[in-house]
C-alpha cells in the first residue's frame, strides 16, 4: 500500500513539472496600446529655484548657542511630472501646475535621451501647458502624430490606461475603467475644474500631464488631480478632457483663436424666466413654462456672435443642441462642437415696446479663418521663448517672458535702443509669459501705431514706446 502511494505522488508531480502552460494570447490589447502610446509619454523634470533661510550651524549643535537667523540663501527642487508628444515637431502637453515657475524644464523620452524644453503658452485656466522638445545631439527622436480621441462618447465601465512617471518611476502602467464623467471637482484658491474624466486606474504623484487612453490607444484626456485621503492613489483619479487639450493646442501651436473667443461673447449671467403661458411655450417651441438661460450681458462688437444675429439682452438658452444653464454649459457645448462646422444657437428676445418674445436661432459659421500668424518679429525684433541656460543666466523663470533674438538693422526697435537678449515681459497693460502671449497680442495690437514695451535687461526694468514710421511698413 505504501509502494501504491509513493508511485501515485510521483505521477502527480510529474505531471505538475512538465503542465504546459495556458494557450493564451499574452500580447492583450492593454499591452499593444502601451506599445503604441508609450513613445510620446516622456518625464518632465523640473527644477525650481527658492530663496531660503540657511543656519550655516546647522547639524553642527551650534544654533541654540549662537541663536541667529542664519541668512537668505538659494535652494533648488527638483520634482518631476509626465507629458504627451503631440506631433511629428515634438510639441508636448503637460499640466501647467507642472511646469509653472520652474527655472529649468528637461524632458527624457522614452528611449532615455534628455531634451531640453522650451514653455510655448500655458492656460492656467484649463491647467494646461504646450512646450517644444529642443533637439540634442543625440537626437534620434522620430515622432508621430497622437490619435485624438474624443471624451463625448465614453461608457462607464470601459477600459482606461494611464501612462506616466509615478513617483519618479518612468514609464509606470496602471490600468482600470472610467468611473465617471462630467466631474466637477472643487480645488481651494482656483476656479472649480468641470467637466472632469474620473478613473480608478491608479495615480500617483509624479503622472500629472500624462495621458489617460482608451483601448484604441487613443488620447481622451491627460491626468491632473486625484482624491485622496492619505496622500497616495485611492482608486479615484481625474482627467481633463481631450477636447479641452485639443483647443489650446490649436491656440498655440496652429494659431487658431479658440471658439468662445471668436464668438465674443464676453459676460453672461445665468437667467430663469417663470410662469410662461402655455401658448407662449408652444409658440416658442419651450418644453416647459421655466426657462433657464444666459443673458447676454456683453458682446464683442467683432465678434461671430453680434455679427450673426444675436444682440445684447437676449436670453441664450441652446448652444449646439444643449440646454445651458451656466457658464460651464457653454464651455462645454463650445469644446465639444465638431471643429469647423457651422454652430447652430437659440436665444429668446423680448421686444421692450410690445413684450412680444421672439426666438431667434441662427446658425453662427465658425471656420478656422481668424488664426493667429506665428510670427515672432515685430518693429524689427524676433523672439523665442526663455531656454533653459537663459534662465540660469537673468535669474528667471521660463514663463517669465520672451527673449529678444535678434534685432534688425535700422528698425524701430534698434532705434528705440532694443538689443538682442532683453526679456519682454509687457505689452501695453499686458503681462508676457510666453510665445504665445506674444502672438496673440501681437495679432490684436498691430494697428496701433504705438505700442509700449517693458523688458528686462541686467535686472533692471525699462519701458520703451515703439512707433511705425509714417507711411512705412510694420516690420
Amino acid at each position: 500500500m505504501k509502494n501504491t502511494t509513493r508511485v501515485l505522488i510521483a505521477l502527480v508531480l510529474g505531471a505538475a513539472a512538465t503542465a504546459e502552460p495556458l494557450n493564451f494570447d499574452r500580447r492583450t490589447p492593454v499591452v499593444q496600446v502601451v506599445e503604441k502610446m508609450s513613445p510620446h509619454v516622456v518625464m518632465i523634470k523640473t527644477d525650481v529655484r527658492r530663496k531660503v533661510r540657511v543656519d550655516p550651524f546647522e547639524g553642527l549643535g551650534f544654533r541654540s548657542f549662537f541663536g541667529g537667523p542664519g541668512f537668505v540663501g538659494e535652494r533648488i527642487f527638483t520634482s518631476a511630472g509626465s507629458g504627451v508628444i503631440l506631433d511629428r515637431n515634438g510639441t508636448v502637453v503637460t499640466n501647467a501646475h507642472v511646469v509653472a515657475d520652474a527655472n529649468r524644464l528637461t524632458a527624457i523620452t522614452s528611449d532615455s535621451v534628455e531634451h531640453p524644453l522650451t514653455l510655448i503658452g500655458i492656460d492656467r485656466d484649463f491647467d494646461i501647458a504646450i512646450l517644444q522638445l529642443e533637439p540634442t545631439e543625440r537626437d534620434q527622436l522620430q515622432p508621430t502624430d497622437i490619435d485624438w480621441g474624443s471624451s463625448a462618447d465614453l461608457m462607464i465601465g470601459e477600459t482606461a490606461v494611464v501612462i506616466g512617471s509615478a513617483l519618479s518611476f518612468q514609464n509606470s502602467v496602471t490600468v482600470g475603467v472610467i468611473s465617471a464623467v462630467e466631474r466637477t471637482i472643487q480645488v481651494p484658491d482656483r476656479e472649480p475644474y468641470f467637466g472632469m474624466i474620473q478613473t480608478d486606474a491608479a495615480i500617483n504623484r509624479g503622472n500629472s500631464g500624462g495621458p489617460l487612453v482608451n483601448i484604441r490607444g487613443e488620447l481622451i484626456g491627460v491626468t491632473t488631480l486625484i482624491a485622496t485621503e492619505g496622500g497616495g492613489s485611492d482608486g479615484i483619479g481625474f482627467a481633463i478632457p481631450v477636447e479641452r487639450v485639443q483647443t489650446v493646442y490649436r491656440e498655440f501651436v496652429q494659431g487658431i483663436v479658440s471658439l468662445e473667443e471668436r464668438l465674443g461673447i464676453t459676460v453672461v449671467n445665468p437667467h430663469v424666466v417663470e410662469g410662461i403661458h402655455p401658448s407662449q411655450t408652444d409658440r416658442l417651441g419651450l418644453r416647459d413654462k421655466q426657462i433657464r438661460g444666459l443673458i447676454l450681458v456683453k458682446l464683442s462688437p467683432e465678434g461671430l456672435a453680434s455679427q450673426n444675429g444675436l444682440r445684447e439682452a437676449d436670453l441664450l438658452i441652446e448652444v449646439d443642441g444643449r440646454s445651458v444653464v451656466d457658464r460651464r454649459d457653454l464651455q462645454r457645448a463650445l469644446e465639444e462642437h465638431e471643429f469647423g462646422r457651422p454652430l447652430p444657437v437659440a436665444a429668446l428676445r423680448v421686444n421692450p415696446k410690445t413684450g412680444e418674445v421672439e426666438r431667434v436661432s441662427p446658425e453662427i459659421p465658425t471656420d478656422p479663418s481668424f488664426e493667429i500668424e506665428r510670427a515672432d518679429s515685430w518693429f524689427g525684433f524676433e523672439v523665442e521663448g526663455i531656454r533653459n541656460e537663459v534662465a540660469d543666466a537673468m535669474g528667471v523663470s521660463i514663463d517669465d517672458g520672451v527673449v529678444i533674438r535678434s534685432v534688425q538693422r535700422g528698425s524701430p526697435a534698434q532705434a528705440a535702443g532694443l538689443a538682442a537678449g532683453d526679456l519682454i515681459q509687457g505689452i501695453d497693460n499686458y503681462r508676457i509669459q510666453t510665445v504665445g502671449d506674444f502672438r496673440r497680442l501681437q495679432h490684436f495690437l498691430q494697428k496701433q501705431e504705438k505700442v509700449r514695451f517693458r523688458f528686462l535687461r541686467d535686472r533692471q526694468m525699462y519701458v520703451v514706446d515703439l512707433s511705425q514710421p509714417a507711411g512705412g511698413q510694420r516690420l
